[in-house]
């Protein structure tokens, strides 16, 4: 999985290209590490160009919503679909996060 990161005047938009599985674990504790700064209050996880997804990196998206919980930080995702869709909504991601 690769990611870019785009600052905008009211939020960051955090785009995923790939695959996105456990061996992602490192690069995604960078975005855990944003979170926990404080420095942002609203983060979009674009997930337009995203094409798998597996049950770990679900279990990161569930730390990240931990984590802007107690930081107050407002997150949402973008562009979901095909199998990464039905993914997130079987494991009822729709309950955690704002889907655009």
């Amino acid at each position: 999985m690769n990611y870019t990161r785009k600052d905008t005047e009211t939020h960051t938009e955090i785009a995923f290209c790939g695959s996105f599985t456990f061996r992602d674990h490192d690069s995604f504790f960078e975005i855990i590490s944003l979170i926990k700064s404080g420095q942002v209050k609203k983060i979009v996880f674009d997930l337009s160009e995203c094409d798998f997804i597996d049950s770990a990196a679900l279990g990161m998206f569930v730390i990240a919503h931990d984590e802007a919980s107690a930081k107050a930080v407002e997150l949402s995702i973008r562009g979901v679909k095909g199998k990464v869709k039905e993914v997130m909504y079987a494991a009822r991601f729709d309950s955690l996060y704002v889907f655009e």
